[in-house]
């Protein structure tokens, strides 16, 4: 027998050295606070090795601190064993407990030497100790203590130290350390303590691993059944957002391949714009000098020409100058009347001629009176000189005069034509600058009127625009060739889909009727097994009851007559026994001929339980024919898959491209309507420069033509002034001349009118005479009149000699090189003429080569910028927009286009913006779809999406869930796990509740052991029984089972997602499963159910006449003695129980159990419980202040205070 034999204190506590034998009851008395329990926590830490639960007071020193204060204290239990005793050496190491084994009984001289020096230093220790003794390691761990002493521990080395082998030893520190804590005792304490103490383990059932595996029934029962459910209107709204889900995600994929088309035509137009600019630059430098150089011809051209017409207009001014100065003075002779004077200078001749004929007439009418006409012609001819001398002196002074005025009157013409030279030169001048002016202002002009006309013909866009009608056609063609392509995919689709439901279709049929003809088995099966029910339901009170008990053999003799089912096991036939048992109505038969119809309640049982078998076996049958039926569904469903993905893919991306057809052409149309607009927009701004160019151009034309005009009327003012100028100073002079005149004329008059009078005078007295001669007077007055006209017309000729001399010379030197003159001038202007249309055909080639190459410029500019652009815009792209992927950056791959780097990253563009907006659709409608599941869902659908790539992943994910039809498989495996589920509860809960019948054969065995080693006759008895759990759970699991076990059958072909609105069965085990998903959820603590959840455990004390009742906890039952007396006795049994199951393996042994309560008992039933435990192995020890009855104890010891030190002192041994 094993057991502490003693427990040994060395400086430990307050106790310096005591040897305790604890090798039977043992009673400590001492006064209060003397160290009782002291003593009694070192043992029962011997048991449970935990220093927190010794009952050590908050407040109070803790376990190390107080048992090892010292270097060198120390606790040491010795243990007995068959092969001899062990010690345990317990010391403190780095301020906590450790153990030490030596395979030894304790030796005091181990620790002290000869001088009473207690050693504390454990290789001194070790050195004192038999090197033949085996000593352990130290030991650190409480646990690992208690493995080794209760034999839980796999390392050989320490089994020597096991009191006992067991696993399953903790309840014994549980119970001796409740017991000495004075732990309330209560139904669930005891409850455990029986079902530990039977023989089989008790295997509970794992509530985590159901909560595990059922807690989210509800979630993936709903879950799965929304993939079924309909709305109102007829759709399944998770399916149709999944479709949507899936359809969305090969847009993406559609989207992603153009995004990587463009991207490689992107490379291609890069890699062109790489190659294109140096070459546009070298051109572009090229086509620069071409147009300097034309420019440069321009320049040469118009200063040659400038030059050639100066020349020619100054030509030209001097002939116009010199017709000018013709035509002044053919004015200047009209005024003069020259007509009139060159007619008369061209009759001088004649009328000389006529004056001498008339002076002869004269001469001959005066002939015979000559002397009277000489005498009077003296009077008169001496009258006549003196008027000559007067008018001789007349003229002189006139003509001194006129020569005074002349000579100021020519100084006046020079200056004036001094003058008129300087005008007409200073105007001629400017009207050279003027008329080159004009001949640019009119070249302007006709430029600008040109460039406005042009506008007519101009379209600023029309290469743009052409470009964008160009990719409209193209869409065009493309829509069309999507429309047909659409067609054939969508067709070849629905031939693939019409293939496939035809083969699904054969084999659903071919399915059901495999599943019928099995149907129809199991259901002649179920009627067999309802014939063999009702058979065994009539067998009480059958004909068959009463022949078995009433007729030896009759199975050979009217068993092979009678009818089973009318008469075999018929009831109220009331059989008796006749004279002779072989004949049935006087009829004899033989018998042997004749085999056994009927079968025995056994046989019937049998063949149930045959039938049952293979009703089930059919069940299999049909799962397996429905499993091989969505196998071979899930085949077709993946061909059909592997054949449509390629089509359904090539469809979206076709119906992507189409989709963005109408944006595309809506966009371009609204391009076309921008650059239309924008055409316009130019046009007009255009057409307004040019406009206000050309009315600038018309208005310097007018302005110069008007500052022409206005400045050729000053100059003729000027030179109009100048003459009249010329001409006032000579009227002037004319009028002083006149006026000198006048006065010589009035003199002259005077004078000459004396001198005619005198004339008169003497020609009235000659008249007079020759009238008395016989002259004619009035003829003689005749022809003097006429000599006077004629010699006044003579003299007149004289006076306007040297203006028709002047004329002559005029004529001879202007007016008859007029005409040259025009012709010269005609011939000038034919060459200005020319030389300009020479000058204008040069120039329009060179403006139009200049035009060419501006142009040609402009493209390549443009051409050269666009491709800058393009390329910066790339850059911007790859670089700060980050509009793709980092993997597109490292693509180097191109595709040939003839789209732009600008063109091609609106496509781009677009295309991301299309995904983009792809994506959100797919974005917003996996949030809705996602509202059906929760994040831990029956399809590991991803409910918590955070990249693109998650949310790419789950169409991806949805399209194969759709495709190979996986909601079938989800709802077949759900339906066959939750049965199995439903099964495996089944099973484990009728495993559970079949133990009951044991549960209660211990309960029966306990209250017998009570009964029967009862010694105190106060209590009259202590009953334990177990009634039915009220445990909801609990309740709930029995229940399924029983359902379970009625319904076995529809179980088998359980459908929770059945089309037709589910069975009764089906609704009944989702009510079971949410039920006990619901309760799971409730208590989140319960783990598991074990044998103790299906009953309660309840006690019944009668204590004289008093009567608890059945109640859960043992308390308040009489006095205080008899409820220590009640928990003694039910905690011994408890370790007692645990003792059993420890021992089955090793053999018994011999525990401790601490009770200070049991000293407050009555000597009487202190000598009695001793006894109690101790029939089990157990032994008791307590402590009181005083001893009573010692002589019931092996042990009794005294402590006693020494100052601060505790002694203890061995008072009685008593041998037992």
């Amino acid at each position: 027998m094993k057991y502490l034999n003693k427990i040994i204190f060395i400086n430990s506590a307050n106790i310096s050295y005591a040897e305790v034998a604890v090798d039977g009851n043992v009673h400590f008395t001492g006064t209060q606070g003397v160290g009782k329990s002291t003593v009694l926590r070192a043992l029962l830490f011997f048991y449970n090795a935990d220093k927190h639960k010794l009952g050590i007071q908050h407040g109070q020193k803790p376990f190390d601190e107080f048992y090892f204060r010292q270097a060198n204290s120390y606790i040491l239990y010795e243990v007995m064993r068959d092969n001899g005793a062990y010690t345990v050496l317990v010391s403190r190491y780095q301020g906590h407990a450790s153990w030490r084994f030596i395979d030894a009984p304790y030796n005091r001289d181990w620790l002290i030497d000869s001088d009473g020096q207690v050693m504390g230093d454990w290789v001194k220790i070790r050195e004192r100790i038999d090197r033949d003794i085996s000593q352990s390691a130290r030991i650190e761990s409480g646990a690992m203590f208690k493995d080794i002493i209760f034999g839980n521990t796999r390392d050989s080395k320490y089994t020597r130290y096991a009191l006992v082998q067991s696993s399953h030893y903790q309840n014994i520190p549980r119970s001796i350390q409740n017991v000495f804590l004075n732990t309330k005792l209560d139904a669930d304490f005891i409850k455990n303590t029986i079902i530990q103490s039977m023989a089989d383990e008790d295997l509970p059932i794992d509530i985590k691993t159901y909560r595990r595996l059922i807690q989210s029934f509800e979630r993936e029962y709903d879950e799965i059944d929304c993939w079924f459910r309909k709305s109102k209107d007829g759709i399944v709204p998770v399916r149709k957002l999944a479709n949507r889900i899936a359809e969305e995600g090969r847009k993406v994929i559609a989207l992603d391949q153009q995004l990587l088309d463009v991207w490689r035509k992107l490379n291609y137009a890069v890699a062109e714009c790489e190659k294109q600019i140096p070459l546009l630059e070298g051109k572009s430098v090229k086509v620069d000098g071409q147009l300097d150089k034309e420019k440069m011809h321009r320049s040469e051209l118009d200063s040659e020409y400038n030059k050639d017409k100066d020349s020619l207009n100054q030509k030209l001014g001097g002939a116009k100058a010199k017709l000018d100065e013709i035509s002044k003075k053919r004015k200047y002779f009209a005024g003069l009347q020259i007509e009139e004077k060159l007619a008369l200078a061209d009759r001088e001749a004649t009328i000389k001629q006529e004056l001498e004929e008339k002076n002869t007439l004269l001469d001959n009418l005066l002939k015979e009176h000559k002397s009277i006409e000489e005498k009077y012609n003296i009077a008169k001819g001496n009258q006549k000189i003196e008027r000559e001398k007067f008018e001789l002196s007349q003229k002189e002074a006139l003509n001194l005069k006129r020569n005074e005025l002349q000579i100021k009157r020519e100084r006046i013409q020079a200056d004036a034509s001094k003058l008129r030279d300087n005008l007409i030169a200073d105007y001629n001048a400017w009207r050279k600058e003027s008329d080159d002016r004009l001949h640019l202002l009119l070249e302007d002009e006709h430029r600008a009127d040109s460039s406005l006309k042009e506008l007519n013909r101009w379209h600023p866009k029309e290469a743009e625009k052409s470009t964008i009608k160009e990719e409209l056609h193209k869409l065009a063609v493309l829509e069309k060739s999507n429309y047909a392509q659409l067609k054939d995919v969508e067709h070849e689709i629905a031939s693939i889909q019409k293939e496939f439901e035809l083969k699904a279709d054969e084999l659903k049929r071919d399915t059901e009727r495999k599943v019928e003809e099995l149907d129809k088995a199991r259901d002649e099966i179920k009627s067999k097994i309802a014939e063999i029910d009702s058979l065994l339901s009539n067998l009480d009170g059958s004909f068959y009851e009463w022949l078995t008990k009433n007729v030896d053999g009759w199975e050979n003799t009217i068993g092979k007559l009678v009818d089973e089912e009318k008469v075999l096991y018929a009831q109220g036939l009331k059989p008796t026994l006749v004279s002779s048992s072989e004949s049935i109505y006087g009829v004899s038969v033989d018998l042997d001929s004749i085999e056994l119809t009927h079968r025995s309640p056994d046989d019937l049982r049998h063949e149930k339980k045959a039938l049952e078998d293979r009703y089930t076996e059919l069940g299999k049958e049909i799962f397996a024919v429905t499993e091989s039926s969505d196998e071979e569904n899930s085949r077709l469903s993946k061909k059909l898959t592997e054949k449509l993905n390629p089509l359904r893919q090539q469809r979206t991306s076709l119906s992507v491209e189409s989709d963005k057809i109408p944006t595309k052409r809506q966009n371009l149309e609204n391009d076309l309507h921008a650059l239309d607009m924008e055409e316009q927009e130019i046009l007009n701004r255009e057409r307004d420069l040019r406009q206000k160019a050309y009315n600038d151009a018309l208005l310097k034309v007018q302005a110069e033509n008007d500052s022409r005009t206005k400045r050729e009327a000053t100059y003729n003012r000027d030179v109009k002034n100048a003459d009249s100028d010329a001409k006032k100073k000579t009227k002037e002079l004319a009028d002083i001349l006149e006026g000198f005149k006048k006065t010589l004329a009035q003199e002259s008059t005077r004078r000459l009118q004396e001198f005619d009078m005198q004339i008169k005078h003497l020609d009235e007295q000659m008249k007079a005479e020759l009238s008395g001669k016989g002259v004619d007077t009035s003829l003689l007055d005749e022809y003097r009149k006429a000599v006077d006209e004629l010699k006044q017309l003579v003299s007149q000729i004289d006076t306007d000699r040297r203006i028709v001399a002047e004329y002559q010379v005029a004529e001879k030197d202007l007016f008859s090189i007029e005409p040259s003159v025009r012709g010269d001038i005609k011939s000038i202007e034919s060459q200005i003429k020319q030389i300009s249309q020479k000058y204008e055909d040069r120039k329009a080639k060179i403006l139009k080569k200049i035009e060419e190459l501006e142009k040609e410029v402009k493209g390549i500019r443009k051409e050269l910028e666009k491709r800058r652009e393009g390329l910066n815009e790339y850059h911007q792209v790859v670089e700060s927009e980050h509009l793709v992927p980092d993997s597109f950056i490292s693509d180097c791959v191109t595709v040939v286009t003839n789209d732009d780097c600008h063109e091609l990253i609106i496509q781009l563009r677009g295309t991301v913006n299309s995904k983009r907006s792809t994506v959100e659709i797919l974005k917003a409608t996996v949030v809705d779809f996602n509202k059906y599941f929760k994040p831990q869902n029956a399809f590991s659908f991803n409910t918590m999406p955070v990249t693109d790539s998650d949310y790419f992943q789950i169409a991806a994910n949805l399209q194969e869930f759709l495709d190979n039809n996986k909601i079938e498989e989800y709802r077949r495996r759900t339906s066959e796990h939750y049965k199995d589920i439903i099964s495996r509860i089944s099973t484990e809960v009728g495993s559970l509740m079949s133990r009951r019948s044991d549960v209660d054969a211990v309960i029966q065995d306990i209250n017998r052991d009570f009964i029967e080693k009862n010694f105190a006759g106060v209590i009259r008895s202590i009953e334990l029984r177990a009634i039915e759990s009220s445990d909801k759970l609990m309740q709930l699991l029995i229940s399924i089972q029983s359902y379970t076990e009625e319904n076995m059958l529809s179980i088998g072909e359980m459908n929770l997602f059945s089309s037709d609105n589910r069975d009764e069965v089906n609704l009944k085990v989702v009510d079971y499963l949410k039920s006990f998903t619901k309760l799971l959820l409730d208590d989140p603590s319960c783990e598991t159910v074990s044998l103790s959840n299906t009953f309660t455990l309840q006690f019944r004390v009668k204590e004289n006449d008093n009567d608890t009742g059945w109640v859960e906890k043992i308390n308040n039952v009489g006095s205080d003695g008899t409820d220590i007396l009640v928990k003694a006795m039910v905690n011994i049994m408890l370790i007692n129980v645990f003792k059993k199951k420890a021992s089955k393996k090793s053999g018994d042994f011999i525990v401790h159990c601490m009770m200070d309560e049991i000293g407050r008992l009555h000597p009487n039933n202190i000598k009695g419980i001793l006894q109690f435990a101790n029939s089990r192995n157990i032994y008791l020890i307590n402590s009181s202040p005083t001893s009573y009855n010692p002589y019931d104890y092996k042990y009794t010891y005294m402590l006693s205070k020494h100052n601060v030190k505790t002694r203890i002192d061995k008072i009685m041994k008593r041998n037992m």
